[in-house]
């Protein structure tokens, strides 16, 4: 019944139905409160409403019943960073992997968070990192991964990547 309620609400994001979403994510809460991934459903229905402080208090609840869930964990990394906490968003993404080094969600999580801050080049390789590591993820994921993927070395090549001036050369000035 708990998967079965967890399918039905992520059909009906697909279709665009949140609200219908919501009733069968909350429904597998209550049926099964120990489990998380309803808590995550309800999140991604949040996220999809654009209700930022429902999709943190879902992730949290979540992380209460599993600390371990890793997908939650990655995506409360970048509600914080949306938040503009950006040491708690970095905390988060980091123990997400830690936790499981070989998660992609994870992986795309952590590039998206760099890319947001700008560092292109580095979102490519944790990016890059994930891809060719043993994942295991869906095809959904890795096709996400590969877009973002090509969408961060579009942007990291219109960056000029400078190197700080050297300071040895000006002390034969002081000399």
């Amino acid at each position: 019944m708990y998967t079965d309620l967890l399918d039905k609400g992520y059909a009906c994001l697909r279709r665009g139905d949140p609200d219908s979403a919501l009733i069968r994510f909350r429904h597998a809460a209550e049926s099964e409160p120990e489990r998380p991934q309803a808590y995550f459903g309800m999140a991604m229905v949040y996220l999809e409403k654009e209700s930022s402080d429902e999709v943190v208090v879902s992730l949290e609840k979540a992380l209460g019943v599993d600390s371990s869930y890793v997908a939650a964990r990655a995506y409360l990394g970048i509600e914080y960073l949306k938040r503009y906490d950006i040491v708690k968003a970095e905390e988060e993404l980091e123990r997400a992997l830690k936790d499981e080094p070989t998660n992609l969600l994870a992986h795309v999580k952590y590039a998206e968070y760099y890319y947001r801050l700008g560092f292109y080049n580095r979102s490519v390789e944790i990016l890059e990192r994930g891809l060719k590591g043993p994942h295991g993820a869906n095809e959904h994921v890795v096709a996400m991964a590969r877009q973002f993927l090509s969408q961060a070395r579009q942007k990291s090549k219109n960056i000029i990547l400078r190197e700080p001036p050297d300071p040895r050369r000006w002390l034969h000035f002081f000399a």
